[in-house]
């Protein structure tokens, strides 16, 4: 109730008419708004400062390589997940579910 009244700020007769679905959509919506703001905040100072050290340094670094956060290992993952194999290797699995579905 906590956070229904006092952060997003609804009425106590909205409150007491959701459902808890309901309510379930309103404080998701409520978490990615704070969480896309508090993100937002985070970008703008990346930037600023990057911005701000470029004409000090031979090369700029990037904005996420100067100051890494934790979501853009998220947004950009690395294709180096999966283990690397041969082309001999690729060959004979790939002859090998040839061989079973046939």
């Amino acid at each position: 109730m906590g956070v229904a009244l006092g952060c997003i700020h609804l009425s106590l007769d909205d409150f007491m008419r959701l459902t808890v679905d309901e309510f379930d959509a309103v404080y998701a919506a409520y978490s990615e708004d704070r969480e896309a703001s508090y993100r937002n905040a985070w970008e703008q100072m990346r930037l600023l400062a990057t911005i701000s050290i470029s004409p000090h340094v031979k090369r700029a670094p990037t904005p996420q390589k100067l100051i890494p956060f934790p979501w853009d290992k998220t947004k950009h993952r690395q294709k180096t997940d999966a283990p690397q194999i041969s082309k001999e290797e690729a060959r004979a699995r790939f002859k090998a579910r040839l061989g079973k579905s046939s």
